[in-house]
């Protein structure tokens, strides 16, 4: 032990001269290899910029304001990019006044909804954002497959230039059964059939279907009074009489002005079918779990009692 002390204190210097070069070159070698790994990165984050935007100068009338979902804040994906010049072709069909290779372009639900005939596309929506005048499209990704479009006047066409004229619309592509893509425009998102049915006091209700739009949301609802009395759907003394229901148990009421008394009372053994529009902001995240009616009349009559009783369909 004496002999490794006094070896120790003889050469303690060229010891720790020794360790702290080793140590110098360990940390040299780790720097050196974080610099490649970041050197690496940069370089294929610039690669992927370069294809994005190569992507990007494809379109022909539309630009992207952002290259990241805009809530998700995800980057564009291939699948995305080819969404947008699904846009850019419909943009470009309506520049060029091409109004039956545009309405063409939508899906069949959203003809359905919104747009029975070519003739109403027309009226109420070509010649509102095209009609006499060429126009710049900002697209940005809202999320998954759903875009936020800004349509602003083209200033080299029109010759004055103004924000005034901006329209904004909400454009979802949905993928086709061939593969193709077709568009929901107009803040229209979608439809889903559900037919979720429930019998309660001789009541039969089924709900065949919602709409999407981007403020609300549209159920379609057969309703069979299979009593001898009248029934009246709501008593209108709630604003949520009539409400869906999310997994959170948030309520959403119905737009209640836009209901007649035709649409609410069902006559003793008839069925008929109806259309309900409820206050439902689109969410990815949100998910409708409930179709209530909390003040359902089942003895709607003049100057009878009424008999109030609810009506809730799992979803």
């Amino acid at each position: 032990m004496n002999k490794f002390v006094r070896w120790y204190n003889q050469n303690r210097k060229t010891i720790w001269k020794g360790i702290g070069i080793v140590a110098l070159i360990i940390l040299i070698i780790q720097l050196l290899n974080y610099w490649v790994k970041r050197n690496n990165e940069k370089e294929l984050e610039a690669a992927n910029q370069i294809q994005v935007t190569n992507n990007l100068k494809e379109y022909n009338t539309v630009s992207v304001g952002e290259e990241y979902s805009t809530l998700t804040g995800e980057s564009l994906s291939n699948n995305q990019l080819s969404q947008i010049e699904v846009i850019d072709m419909f943009v470009e069909y309506c520049n060029n006044g091409k109004v039956e290779e545009a309405y063409h372009m939508l899906t069949d639900e959203c003809k359905d909804e919104i747009y029975r005939e070519q003739r109403i596309f027309e009226e109420t929506y070509y010649n509102e954002i095209f009609l006499n005048t060429q126009r710049n499209v900002v697209v940005e990704n809202w999320i998954s497959n759903i875009y936020k479009v800004n349509y602003n006047e083209d200033f080299l066409s029109s010759g004055k230039y103004s924000t005034e004229n901006t329209k904004q619309d909400y454009i979802t592509i949905e993928q086709q059964e061939d593969d193709t893509y077709k568009l929901n425009i107009n803040n229209y998102i979608g439809r889903k059939e559900l037919n979720k049915s429930h019998e309660k006091n001789e009541i039969y209700m089924e709900v065949l279907e919602k709409d999407t739009y981007m403020d609300y949301e549209i159920y379609t609802i057969k309703v069979q009074n299979n009593s001898n009395s009248t029934v009246k759907l709501d008593d209108g003394q709630n604003i949520k009489g009539m409400y869906i229901e999310d997994d959170n148990g948030n309520q959403y009421g119905a737009y209640t002005h836009e209901l007649t008394d035709v649409d609410l009372i069902v006559s003793p053994r008839e069925t008929k079918q109806i259309q309900i529009k409820y206050y439902s902001r689109y969410s990815s995240e949100k998910h409708v779990t409930n179709l209530g009616f909390a003040r359902m009349n089942l003895n709607y009559q003049e100057n009878i009692k009424p008999n109030i009783d609810s009506f809730r369909i799992e979803l």
